[in-house]
């Protein structure tokens, strides 16, 4: 293997050798889903206050040790938050003196039992899966509190509403795989709309009624011969307008350390063992551009509807580490 140039930050990690890739699926808590959508409304076209490769260049500063000791969304609180002082939107004193006020009410503890909504469910590290608490915890990280002490400012100077933030985590709650399938399904019946979303991602997308903004989006069509696989090898640029938030897997070191390093290993920890003259292509995301595989159709399926096979088409095969299922799943189902 030729020698990898020059890391240029804790993220530059593609080509890196890694251990074995923590597959365990798990809920985001409710706390990663608020951080994002604050992210996200602090990002939009009403407010704009940042682009995505300013969040980065936050993150890119951390020394190794601290980018991969923090949870994933712990490093985009951090990023957004240290921007909103940057760029003169709030201030660290009224930040630290918010974090006083909570913790002064008691905001910054654990509850025994965790229903609320600041503290529920699984916390996804990137190196591995860890429960949403240590046992032994009793107290929010600093980042989790500042993230609720920055919440509270924007809400107390009217730049985002509560409702805005509830609204914002159901817009991508609903989103997920059943939008990319439909998508998957009308390409496989449809040889003009296979056209369109080789020519045009979003337009072909919208023209479902699935609207894709910010991004491109562009279809890899796996063929007999071909083989996409999608990795973001600097962060975790994904899909989210066809397929909803990444598994934690795919934000995971070991994850996009090897797939470009080693990907027909990558393929077969997922059960996909794919013979040698298959090519496979490996696809680097990134903050412009997403990618979308269209797996193979599988054989026995002429004269199904869209709907049955869009049952057929799941997350991992539109990532491109397993293939569409097979037809008799969903026969027997």
């Amino acid at each position: 293997m030729q020698p990898l140039p020059e890391r240029s930050g804790p993220h530059d990690i593609g080509g890196l050798a890694g251990g074995a890739i923590e597959r365990d699926e798990h809920d985001y808590a409710h706390w990663e889903k608020e951080a994002d959508a604050i992210r996200m409304l602090l990002a939009d076209a009403k407010r704009g206050f940042f682009t995505t490769d300013e969040t980065r260049r936050i993150q890119e500063q951390l020394d190794d040790a601290t980018y991969w000791s923090l949870p994933y969304y712990e490093r985009w609180i951090a990023a957004f938050s240290a921007l909103l002082v940057e760029k003169g939107v709030l201030t660290e004193a009224e930040i630290a003196e918010e974090t006083e006020r909570l913790v002064a009410a008691g905001a910054h503890l654990v509850p025994e039992h965790p229903h609320d909504q600041d503290h529920d469910n699984d916390n996804d590290h990137d190196h591995v899966h860890q429960p949403d608490h240590d046992a032994a915890e009793t107290v929010l990280s600093p980042l989790r509190l500042r993230a609720i002490a920055v919440r509270e400012r924007l809400v107390a100077h009217g730049i985002i509403a509560r409702e805005e933030i509830t609204a914002e985590i159901e817009r991508m709650d609903g989103r997920g795989e059943h939008l990319g399938a439909r998508i998957v399904a009308r390409a496989w019946t449809d040889p003009a709309f296979a056209a369109l979303l080789a020519r045009d991602g979003n337009a072909a997308a919208e023209g479902l009624g699935i609207p894709v903004t910010g991004t491109r989006l562009a279809a890899l069509f796996n063929t007999e011969r071909l083989h996409h696989l999608v990795v973001c090898m600097l962060c975790s640029c994904y899909p989210r307008s066809v397929l909803g938030r990444p598994p934690a897997w795919y934000k995971s070191r070991a994850y996009r350390a090897r797939a470009v390093r080693e990907p027909r290993a990558v393929l077969a920890e997922f059960g996909l063992r794919l013979p040698d003259e298959v090519e496979v292509r490996v696809h680097d995301s990134t903050a412009e551009n997403r990618y979308l595989v269209i797996p193979e159709r599988p054989a026995g399926t002429e004269g199904w509807s869209d709907q049955r096979l869009a049952l057929l088409v799941s997350r991992d095969s539109m990532i491109g580490v397993a293939r569409a299922r097979d037809p008799s799943s969903v026969e027997a189902s």
